[in-house]
């Protein structure tokens, strides 16, 4: 058994750590039963799930007891897993649809982690519609980012049906390596991430003039009247809206599917992103929800977006994201209007990260989210101007069709975080032809807050229009 402190960049996500702010993220899949699946097929998944002899990394870990941990936050490892805790089988009341779902979803997602065990929870849902099951994984987000969390669960998953693999938080087998893609398994190490693991010497004796570097770039994010930067969204431009206020641990999740080709057709036509093309129609969506509870502001509201700065193929515990903030133009009727004044956004900030040293992310997000941390620490979250209104992000998944157990993955949902001060996260992640769109809400925050999953779908239609593109 060893123990390890919890990186400075980690450490916040304990710090936040409440009854009405558990810090998990969520991930929820839906399968397809195997042709020809026995009686047994649930019991037996149920089984395999639990057959790991030890936990991985970071499945091990939990926070240690004792008096220096009271004080220092340590992870430790845990020498004797109890699988039957971890990886629970429920099963849906009739009819077993949609909505069923996804008010079972909504209850787990509010359930906080207990931190004195390894930080994640696996549960196996039977009985939905169409002979499908589903999965609900939740992991503490001190222990893996979303983009790190994706590539574990794809690295477990098989595209070939007849390949029964290791769970994730367990041991791959050598039989199983040995049909699974090995670029999947293990990527090459590649120079970037080499400099990461060494500081080179040129590197530590130009210090102070990357860190002046990173100062003048960071200014016009916090300080934006010290030095105007046309198009960049500042912190607390923000105006106040009924989504920024505090918050309980009741959560609302809905998921929408998008086809990931309509987006790029847009894109393509707008000649933007696809990020740009997810920003607007989330804004449109937001736009309508707001303005139809008669609580839409006169000033556009204002996004965070994580930023993954991760090297590709790289898996490690923690944290490797930073932060920038994007206008979501709800205050613009036009969906076109809207797409333009996103990207310019967008286009903004892109050239102000992609200035900046990179030894010196780590200290540009946490001077960035600082006083985001401090005003939830201090209680003044959801009191006080916020940052930002809603957080948006993106979040790179599988691109091939994927196998668990012989059973088909239809789809995979993603299920954040919230603080006081943001009632409302959108994230999506791709999967094989697919944008999946997880929205987690305080449910208390608007009447009928789940209908922002159709709202945004609706937005994307418009868009489509103004564009003169057919579905």
């Amino acid at each position: 058994m060893s123990r390890r402190l919890v990186p400075p960049l980690d450490l916040g996500w304990l710090l936040l750590e409440s009854r009405d702010t558990p810090n998990h993220v969520g991930g929820l899949m839906i399968f397809e039963l195997p042709p020809g699946a026995p009686p047994s097929y649930m019991r037996d998944l149920t089984t395999h799930l639990r057959s790991v002899q030890s936990l991985t990394s970071p499945w091990n870990l939990h926070l240690a007891a004792g008096a220096v941990a009271r004080r220092l936050p340590l992870l430790e490892n845990e020498g004797q897993p109890d699988l039957e805790y971890h990886v629970r089988r429920l099963a849906l009341p009739q009819p077993g649809g949609e909505r069923e779902l996804g008010e079972l979803v909504s209850r787990l997602h509010a359930n906080s982690l207990d931190l004195r065990r390894p930080m994640w929870e696996c549960y196996v849902i039977e009985g939905l519609e169409e002979n499908r099951f589903a999965l609900f994984l939740k992991i503490h987000h001190v222990l893996l980012d979303g983009v790190a969390g994706m590539r574990i669960i794809s690295q477990a998953l098989s595209p070939d049906p007849t390949v029964i693999g290791s769970p994730p938080w367990g041991h791959v087998s050598k039989a199983s390596k040995k049909h699974r893609n090995p670029s999947r398994d293990s990527a090459p190490e590649s120079s970037e991430t080499k400099s990461q693991q060494i500081l080179p010497r040129t590197a530590l004796v130009n210090r102070r003039g990357l860190l002046l570097k990173s100062i003048r770039n960071l200014y016009p994010l916090i300080l934006p009247r010290s030095q105007r930067v046309a198009n960049l969204v500042s912190a607390f431009a923000a105006p106040h809206t009924v989504l920024n206020g505090r918050i309980t641990g009741q959560r609302r999740v809905s998921t929408q599917c998008v086809q990931l080709a309509r987006l790029k057709r847009i894109a393509d036509q707008a000649e933007v992103s696809v990020n740009d093309v997810v920003l607007a129609f989330c804004g449109g969506g937001l736009r309508r929800l707001l303005a139809e509870a008669g609580e839409l502001p006169d000033k556009a509201t204002t996004a965070c977006i994580p930023i993954n700065v991760r090297p590709a193929g790289e898996i490690s515990v923690g944290t490797a994201i930073s932060f920038g903030f994007a206008d979501l133009a709800t205050d613009e009727a036009d969906p076109l209007e809207r797409l333009k004044r996103v990207h310019a956004s967008t286009a903004a900030l892109k050239r102000h990260i992609s200035a900046l040293p990179r030894t010196t992310v780590g200290a540009f997000t946490m001077a960035v989210m600082g006083p985001y941390l401090l005003q939830q620490l201090t209680g003044l979250g959801g009191r006080t101007r916020p940052m930002f209104n809603v957080t948006i992000s993106n979040v790179p998944g599988p691109q091939q069709e994927l196998y668990l157990f012989g059973a088909k993955m239809q789809a995979m949902y993603p299920a954040s975080v919230l603080y006081h001060g943001q009632a409302l996260n959108i994230t999506c992640v791709r999967y094989h032809d697919n944008l999946n769109f997880g929205f987690t809400a305080w449910r208390d925050a608007l009447p009928h807050v789940q209908r922002i999953a159709v709202y945004c779908g609706e937005a994307l239609d418009e868009l489509e229009a103004a564009l003169g593109i057919g579905k």
